[in-house]
C-alpha cells in the first residue's frame, strides 16, 4: 500500500515538475520577444548550435526570407540563424501609420517614417555600423538582413521586395504597434 502511495506521489511530482518547466519556458519565451527595430547582426550560421554560447544581450532569430519574393537579392537560399544584439538597435517607432505604394513593376512597398525621437539615433547607429549587417525585425521575425553602406539620414525607410501577403502582414503588424 505504501509503495502505491509513494508511486502516485512521485508521479504527481513529475507532472507538477513538467508543468512548471513548460510554464517557465513559455514565460521565458514571452520575455525575450524583440521590439520592432533595426538590430546589429553579430554573427550568423546554418544552425543555432553553431552560434553558442549566447550572451544575455544577444538573441537568436532565423532569417528565412519567408516574407520576401524568393528571386530577389538578399533572400537566403537556405534559412540561416542570426545573433542579434539587443543592446545595439534602433526601435522602429513611427511618426505616423505606414503607407503602402506600388513600384514601377506593380510590386508592393511599405514606406515608414520614424518618429522624430528616432531619427538621430538611427543616423548615429548607421554611421557607427557602416559596413556591418543589420536585421530589420518586425513582429519578432527577421524581415531582411542588409549591410549598411552609408549612414541613414532623415528617418525614412522603405521595405521593398516583399510578397503581396508579406507586405500586408508587415503593414498590419506595424499599424497595430502604432
Amino acid at each position: 500500500m505504501n509503495k502505491q502511495i509513494r508511486f502516485r506521489m512521485a508521479g504527481f511530482s513529475i507532472v507538477v515538475s513538467a508543468v512548471l518547466a513548460l510554464t517557465m519556458n513559455f514565460v521565458q519565451a514571452a520575455e525575450v520577444s524583440l521590439r520592432n527595430g533595426i538590430y546589429l547582426v553579430l554573427r550568423d550560421a546554418a544552425s543555432a548550435n553553431m552560434l553558442e554560447p549566447i550572451k544575455d544581450v544577444e538573441r537568436v532569430l532565423i532569417d528565412d526570407g519567408h516574407l520576401l519574393i524568393p528571386t530577389q537579392p538578399n533572400v537566403p537560399d537556405k534559412p540561416k540563424f542570426v545573433v542579434l544584439s539587443t543592446s545595439q538597435f534602433v526601435p522602429i517607432e513611427l511618426a505616423h501609420r505606414p503607407s503602402r505604394k506600388f513600384d514601377a513593376q506593380g510590386k508592393k512597398q511599405l514606406l515608414l517614417e520614424l518618429a522624430k525621437s528616432q531619427v538621430i539615433p538611427l543616423e548615429t547607429f548607421s554611421r557607427e555600423n557602416c559596413g556591418r549587417s543589420v536585421a530589420i525585425v518586425i513582429g519578432n521575425q527577421v524581415v531582411t538582413v542588409h549591410k549598411i553602406k552609408e549612414p541613414i539620414t532623415g528617418g525614412k525607410l522603405q521595405i521593398t521586395r516583399c510578397t503581396d501577403n508579406g507586405c500586408d502582414v508587415l503593414y498590419t503588424q506595424l499599424e497595430d504597434a502604432k
